[in-house]
């Protein structure tokens, strides 16, 4: 099989976020359901990808994840790396729909977004791991933003202390903050960048007023909240974010 291009960015695509549905393959890059299953299809025959069912309590035929195989991997210069159906993979692929959404918000304009995924940033063993990165170009201008999905389901504040909680995730985002240790980000998108924002995705209204409780100090002012709701009908572009901190309301990352 003769790779394309458009083939060749499929494989790269699914690498970047280490597994993919052929529906997010599609919606990516703007293909027929039907099409994007064949071009699949062919990847899989030639040897480059795997696949794997996916569990679905929803009625018909469970969706299959895509993942490159050992030849893909070979071919890409990169470890294999077949994903394990588990909570953090469940979330991994909640956070893809998002980026996902990003993308295509920003591909009509005059903006480049230079997209990392958690999935990168996992495997390059960094303390700090966001939802996914995105470098932001206009012109000579660029900023660094740091995504944070919270989908409801983690304890806001922990006293046992053997939580992940959201207060500890915050704090980790201010210790990097503060000390500025940005040089994977920077060495990956060969610049350097004077901070960044971490723009933390809420799954309703009431989960943002609680978090913005743990964000009144000053010194988390890169700190910006918003919600699925408005990131959904409004885009990444749109006057969506509130900074606690500040007290400032509507603000846009352009």
């Amino acid at each position: 099989m003769r790779l394309t291009k458009r083939n060749s960015e499929i494989l790269e695509t699914i690498s970047k976020f280490q597994s993919m549905t052929g529906k997010k393959i599609a919606r990516l890059y703007g293909l027929n359901e039907k099409n994007c299953q064949r071009i699949l299809r062919l990847l899989c025959n030639a040897g480059y990808l795997s696949k794997m069912k996916v569990p679905s309590v929803n009625d018909g035929k469970p969706p299959s994840l895509f993942y490159l195989s050992n030849k893909g991997a070979e071919l890409l210069g990169v470890k294999p790396s077949k994903p394990r159906l588990n909570y953090e993979h469940t979330h991994m692929q909640r956070n893809v729909d998002i980026i996902i959404d990003i993308i295509l918000a920003i591909k009509e304009t005059d903006i480049m977004c230079l997209v990392m995924s958690e999935h990168q940033i996992r495997t390059q063993g960094q303390e700090v791991i966001p939802d996914g990165v995105m470098n932001l170009k206009r012109k000579k201008k660029s900023a660094l933003f740091m995504i944070e999905c919270d989908y409801g389901t983690e304890i806001l504040k922990s006293t046992s202390g053997h939580h992940t909680d959201i207060e500890n995730k915050l704090n980790s985002y201010l210790n990097l903050f503060e000390n500025n240790c940005l040089a994977f980000y920077e060495n990956h998108y060969s610049q350097k960048f004077n901070r960044f924002r971490t723009l933390f995705v809420c799954s309703d209204r009431n989960r943002m007023n609680a978090i913005s409780h743990l964000l009144t100090d000053r010194p988390f002012h890169f700190i910006w909240l918003t919600t699925l709701s408005d990131l959904s009908k409004k885009s990444i572009l749109g006057n969506i974010f509130y900074v606690p901190s500040l007290n400032k309301h509507n603000l846009s990352v352009i």
